[in-house]
């Protein structure tokens, strides 16, 4: 049975906030936001006073807002999936700034412990892969990754418990799974939250980022322009993203064929198009393939490949469809149909 008196204080919620709670105060909190929406409004004005405090001139302390979201979204999801529907109905960021000084300066008080504690670097990682072959390496908390050539990736925990890298490239993570310690990756306009997967992540030329899923489950996010909230998209094993700069989202894409080609040199091909799969064998082998019938761009193609020359691909797609080839240099000329003889 709910106490209907239960009264919950701005310190208290500030710890809740701040992740300061035990799993009994929690339940606490939890209670006292299903009893009446008045409740939960009153949170959304303590959050919503977290995060704009970072536009304060002068700033309290140094905020960085990227991670001050990816912290406090994550804690509110946990709660949120225990509270009853009509709790849940309630957007955030949509009530009015509080003007309570008390509530304001408990609000900065918590800021600040929240960046002299709770991100205190436990673990300190920096992975720089100059050369022009892929580079392995494993993670602090027994993640593995892959580095493509040109990229870098630094990692960290906090007292928190939250894994935390910042990618500048393009990187294969097989995560390790720990349910208490998310793992979350910055890199430029968005990012990903992990728990236990594999998974690959670029971040390209025009600031786009791509992640495939190799398997698993992750959750990719940015922060939206347009409005006060921020994106989200689950992602499975093997579906595709893309967090694009441009049009400010997240696109959900068709399984990419060759995402993890430079990881482990496999190429997979479902029912594509040969138009599709020269531009794929192209991309991964750094060739030129014309084909000078265009009958053939549209026959269809499944099969699969390990760590094979491009030219004995081509061999085996000729084979299969009865075409011819001829090379010159890294160029590849699909002839028409053999005549049956």
């Amino acid at each position: 049975m709910k106490n209907n008196n239960l009264h919950i204080s701005d310190t208290f919620l500030a710890k809740f906030l701040l992740g300061e709670t035990n799993k009994e105060e929690q339940s606490m909190v939890i209670g006292w936001l299903e009893e009446k929406h008045e409740n939960r409004k009153h949170l959304d004005q303590l959050e919503r006073v977290w995060l704009e405090s970072g536009k304060l001139n002068p700033h309290p302390i140094s905020v960085n807002k990227k991670i001050a979201w990816t912290k406090l979204s994550f804690r509110l999801d946990q709660y949120e999936k225990t509270l009853s529907p009509s709790i849940q109905r309630f957007s955030r960021f949509r009530i009015a700034l509080i003007s309570s000084a008390a509530a304001f300066i408990l609000v900065l008080f918590g800021i600040f412990n929240w960046y002299s504690d709770d991100y205190t670097q436990t673990e300190e990682f920096l992975l720089t892969n100059t050369s022009q072959s892929t580079l392995q390496n494993s993670l602090p908390d027994g993640s593995e990754i892959y580095l493509n050539r040109l990229s870098q990736i630094s990692y960290h925990t906090s007292k928190a418990g939250l894994r935390i890298a910042e990618l500048k490239g393009e990187a294969f993570f097989h995560v390790k799974r720990d349910t208490l310690r998310p793992f979350i990756i910055h890199a430029g306009i968005g990012g990903v939250k992990v728990l236990g997967t594999s998974f690959t992540m670029k971040i390209k030329e025009n600031g786009d980022i791509a992640v495939d899923v190799n398997s698993g489950k992750v959750e990719l996010f940015r922060p939206n322009k347009a409005r006060t909230d921020t994106l989200h998209l689950i992602l499975t094993n093997n579906e595709g993203g893309l967090i694009s700069n441009q049009q400010d989202t997240i696109i959900r894409l068709a399984n990419n064929s060759s995402a993890f080609f430079w990881v482990d040199k496999r190429l997979s091909f479902r029912n594509k198009p040969l138009k599709e799969v020269f531009k794929v064998l192209e991309s991964c082998y750094h060739i030129t393939i014309n084909s000078d019938n265009p009958k053939i761009n549209n026959l269809y193609y499944s099969s699969s490949f390990i760590d094979e020359d491009p030219e004995n691909v081509i061999k085996v797609i000729s084979k299969t469809f009865n075409l011819t080839y001829s090379r010159k240099e890294n160029t590849f000329i699909i002839s028409d149909l053999k005549k049956n003889e």
